[in-house]
């Protein structure tokens, strides 16, 4: 699943490589979805929200331990041990935690389990005990943040790799986009033409009126700036190439980085998955 967690226009602006031109724009995607890779792998999880379906196995306690959730869709148990999902937990049966999670905000974490409720007006009151008898159909990731953009679809929009809109605004390559339901990896532009990977994140492609809005996916902060970081590093270290070591007459050999800079492992650690 392509995503970036930092855009080809910030890694290139005056602030960071201070690159001219289009030239080198699908070699920076490229790293800042790698450099986006090794956040999800360090961290364990995905700040880039995707639909899916996960199953889990109750342990006949009042508590399901879940995967990172951003939207809650179904919940469904297979009370028969026979692989048919036949049971559905209304919303009213059960509650999400953390309490105050809000994974739509910029602030925001994920939920990450329920609780059988104690107002539940139906007959759950447990997680029954048994493998892989709940199936959760929801978005999941770290959070789901969207942003509307000045830009709009342009014309009817099908199932081509182009979509036209009536002004990029603050569309840039490496963004995810959402367009009704549809997400859209930006992997180029062109004046008011991108070049996007169509349904991505498991989503459905479809065909878009003229005028539909817009939105990007936005993450944490400290997301964003870990990924700035490290993607433009690793830019500027290809023309020592990608050396760990150097020599210096006063110190001798030293490291210059191993894996994600400690800095940026530092901004990550508040977000590391720890079993």
């Amino acid at each position: 699943m392509p995503h970036a967690y930092v855009t080809v226009t910030l890694i290139k602006g005056t602030g960071a490589l201070n690159v001219d031109g289009t030239v080198y724009d699908t070699r920076l995607r490229q790293v800042a979805e790698a450099v986006t890779q090794a956040i999800d792998r360090y961290t364990d999880r995905t700040f880039q929200p995707f639909d899916g379906t996960r199953f889990y196995s109750g342990d006949g306690g009042t508590l399901l331990l879940i995967d990172d959730l951003a939207v809650v869709g179904t919940l469904a148990e297979d009370n028969r041990n026979d692989g048919t999902f036949g049971t559905d937990w209304a919303a009213a049966d059960f509650l999400t935690l953390p309490f105050n999670a809000d994974p739509t905000s910029e602030w925001g974490r994920p939920i990450t389990r329920f609780q059988v409720s104690p107002k539940s007006n139906g007959t759950q009151d447990a997680f029954l005990r048994g493998t892989r008898n709940y199936r959760l159909i929801g978005t999941f990731g770290f959070v789901s943040i969207t942003t509307t953009v000045t830009g709009s679809a342009s014309g009817s929009q099908g199932t081509g790799v182009t979509f036209t809109v009536d002004s990029t605004g603050t569309i840039e390559p490496g963004m995810t986009i959402l367009v009704d339901t549809e997400r859209m990896y930006v992997l180029s532009t062109s004046g008011t033409a991108l070049t996007v990977q169509r349904g991505v994140q498991n989503s459905v492609v479809g065909t878009h009126a003229s005028g539909t809005a817009i939105n990007y996916y936005d993450y944490p902060s400290p997301i964003k700036e870990a990924a700035f970081m490290q993607a433009a590093r690793l830019w500027q270290r290809r023309n020592s190439g990608f050396a760990t070591t150097v020599g210096l007459p006063e110190l001798g050999m030293i490291t210059t980085f191993r894996g994600l800079d400690d800095d940026v492992k530092h901004m990550l650690n508040p977000y590391r998955r720890l079993h």
